[in-house]
């Protein structure tokens, strides 16, 4: 049986449209409810990828991380922290939220790649139906 800590909600974030506005329901239900909030981002490692590359995209997901946490504290909401993450996003944060003990996740309803004719990302996909805490999709 999981060990249950202080509740925690737990946001991934991709800078797309859908991500911002997960966020943003993310950052709303964090006040509502007094609890504090973690946003992810996950830098998709490919193996063809040099280092120097992820070196940057690593670095463009650190700031985009900081731009996030310093939204959500100018409206008063506690950030327990930011992660980023390197590999495939949905394993990542599933892994995330089974480490840390996540009651809720929050997740656009498709990311930064999905196309127009997708009604749910592959990522929210996964995430929705592997994930074992609840998942709110944002569209």
């Amino acid at each position: 049986m999981k060990r249950k800590s202080s509740p925690s909600i737990l946001v991934a974030i991709d800078g797309s449209e859908y991500s911002d506005k997960a966020f943003e329901y993310a950052c709303q239900l964090s006040a509502m409810k007094n609890i504090p909030l973690i946003i992810i981002n996950v830098v998709e490692e490919y193996a063809t990828i040099g280092q120097s590359l992820l070196r940057e995209l690593k670095k463009s997901s650190k700031k985009m991380l900081l731009e996030y946490k310093n939204r959500a504290d100018s409206v008063q909401v506690t950030v327990a922290g930011t992660i980023c993450s390197v590999g495939n996003a949905a394993e990542e944060i599933l892994k995330i939220t089974n480490e840390k003990n996540i009651d809720t996740l929050v997740i656009g309803k498709k990311g930064k790649y999905g196309t127009t004719k997708d009604m749910l990302g592959g990522t929210s996909y996964k995430l929705l139906h592997f994930s074992e805490c609840t998942v709110t999709v944002v569209k």
